[in-house]
């Protein structure tokens, strides 16, 4: 990216109201964070990644008429353009993913198209980017018209597989989404096999913008879950199977939404220990919010199926909104300690193509505090976003390392808007996964923060939201708190790590060679159970699952169910005596209906 302005970015700053709100204000006039967002067709995407791996969160944007801008972070909140030396391959970009996709321990680009090749760019030792001869089998035809992109390793082989989410137009040749895995291999000999129609993932040929990898029910298996922009065609869940199929399960968990979906988020809203999800809705009808209220512990093994059930809580919580809604993003934008949401909304007039002509009195985005998990959810967007531009990809991070989050809103105009949030006194800790196996960026891990018996649950994601790639840094507010109990860490091969001592306010880069805590601590370390020991390093067999079993009931290990602990035992003092007799005859007759 050849440009002659090279002056440092200046990032928009927000303060904190008494609402305990976010306000943010306009501090690029000049438009310095070029983006040249035409619009295109349905948005452009943005990237929130460290690049040149210098710990600090890097900027790229996709345009429509085949460029990548890409920023590099300078710290302080300043950034200068950089010049990737890709551009002469792309025509009409979409989204756009750093992810090192053949684990050597870098950032390689992978780049979604429509009407046009994806590309993938390898970065070899010496640091240069090296385009791959079709993508390595992620290229796929030009009619399929990828918007977004996910990453994970579903199969657990130590390798990141991609799913491509295809919106295809009727007239397209049967385009569907497509499961592509990683068949190995470094640098240039990287390649994938397309394994869509084994795997029961290609979604038949609905309109997709994207898909998130999350494990729903919690078995160690990642599953897939993907928005469809119709009516008539629900958003799907794909339940991993272990191995190598998937099945859809939504209708049976609740999540086959009804809407023209535009992307999901998923988030663990209410410290429950489950995936709650909000799904936008691009038909100004409303937007969805599915919240876990059964139980997702499957068991690994397949004996034992998880209990799941969602139900539909948007009104509730208060995040309908009117308009047109893109992406959406949960972060904890005040450091309390609870996510809260924001959601990119607008509606344009699609002409003069590719550009769009903004000719609608849109509204504010959507800003939604989370109150301890409580509804409603406090409306904000009023009170902290002035700004009225058509957004679509919202991206967040850290930019400027001082513990508050910002965002970055890739909007319709000339530039971008970088929001900076400003410190509050509230405590956080960021963390960050390096791992000695499969993906050094341990995709898929799950992090979660413990403190006075809360868990404060985070994935790590690659490709999520719409056209949008967030930071890999998890960033935990911790409210008023000085202190964590622990950090467990579950890695997406199986292992669990417990981390003890992490100072908060700072960030942490923890592995998977052991937990540096200076402890050896057994106890129970199974999440589901009732006495859950967050602090615990190794399972010392003492789980108590009477709390998802039921009275009299026990969890048998063989067979990963629920099995009555002793027949005839109708007090349940561990033992059959007169006293379970003269409990049976006091009751004999009694009608239970």
């Amino acid at each position: 990216m050849q440009r002659t302005r090279t002056a440092f970015v200046t990032v928009v700053s927000f303060g904190i109201l008494s609402m305990n709100a976010q306000v943010f204000s306009d501090g690029d006039p000049e438009g310095l964070l070029f983006s040249g967002h035409t619009g295109g067709f349905l948005g452009q995407g943005v990237s929130c990644v460290d690049f040149n791996n210098d710990g600090l969160d890097d900027l790229t944007f996709t345009q429509y008429e085949g460029q990548l801008l890409a920023y590099t972070n300078e710290g302080q909140g300043t950034f200068l353009p950089a010049d990737l030396g890709v551009s002469e391959y792309l025509t009409q970009p979409k989204a756009v993913y750093w992810v090192d996709l053949d684990n050597d321990g870098d950032k390689d680009l992978f780049v979604t198209q429509r009407l046009a090749k994806n590309e993938l760019f390898v970065r070899l030792d010496g640091g240069d980017l090296v385009r791959v001869p079709g993508a390595g089998g992620l290229g796929m035809a030009g009619t399929d018209r990828t918007y977004g992109a996910s990453m994970a390793d579903f199969d657990n082989d130590g390798l990141l597989d991609v799913y491509l989410c295809n919106y295809h137009s009727p007239a397209a040749d049967n385009a569907t989404n497509a499961l592509l895995r990683n068949m190995g291999g470094v640098d240039l000999e990287i390649a994938f096999e397309d394994v869509t129609e084994s795997s029961g993932t290609g979604n038949g040929i609905q309109q997709s913008f994207q898909s998130t990898w999350v494990d729903v029910d919690r078995d160690g298996w990642l599953d897939l879950h993907v928005v469809n922009d119709r009516l008539f065609w629900p958003d799907v869940l794909f339940r991993n199977n272990g191995d190598g199929t998937f099945q859809d399960m939504a209708t049976d968990w609740g999540l086959a939404v009804e809407a023209y979906s535009m992307s999901s988020s998923f988030a663990d809203f209410d410290k429950d220990q489950d995936w709650d999800v909000v799904s936008t809705n691009g038909a100004n009808e409303g937007n969805h919010f599915r919240r876990c209220v059964g139980q997702p512990f499957a068991s690994s093994s397949g004996t034992a199926e998880a209990d799941l059930m969602y139900e539909e809580v948007a009104s509730e919580a208060g995040i309908l909104l009117s308009e047109l809604a893109w992406g959406a993003n949960w972060f904890d934008a005040d450091n309390d300690g609870w996510l809260d949401l924001y959601i990119a909304t607008g509606t344009s007039l699609y002409s003069d193509f590719p550009s769009v002509i903004d000719l609608y009195p849109n509204s504010t985005n959507g800003l939604f505090m989370n109150d301890m998990g409580s509804f409603p959810m406090e409306d904000a967007s009023d009170a902290v976003n002035p700004f009225n531009e058509l957004t679509f990809s919202v991206g967040c991070a850290d930019f400027n390392l001082d513990g508050a989050l910002d965002l970055v809103s890739h909007q319709i105009g000339t530039h971008a808007h970088l929001m900076n949030g400003v410190p509050n006194g509230n405590h956080w800790v960021s963390i960050a996964l390096e791992a000695s196996q499969g993906c050094p960026d341990a995709i898929g891990a799950v992090v979660t923060c413990w403190k006075d018996g809360l868990g404060d649950m985070r994935t790590v994601l690659c490709g999520s939201e719409y056209l949008n790639q967030n930071s890999q840094w998890l960033h935990f507010g911790l409210g008023a708190s000085s202190s964590l109990d622990s950090v467990v860490v579950q890695w997406p091969w199986g292992l669990s790590t417990t981390h003890l001592g992490l100072e908060v306010d700072g960030r942490h880069i923890l592995s998977d060679l052991g937990a540096d805590n200076g402890s050896e601590g057994t106890g129970c370390t199974y999440t589901a159970a009732c006495n859950f020991d967050p602090t615990a390093i190794e399972d010392d067999g003492s789980c108590d699952l009477s709390c998802i079993c039921g009275g009299g009931l026990v969890w048998d290990q063989d067979t990963q169910t629920c099995v009555i602990q002793c027949v005839g035992d109708l007090n349940f003092d561990q033992s059959v005596s007169t006293t379970d007799l003269l409990y049976f005859l006091s009751v004999y007759g009694l009608e239970c209906g």
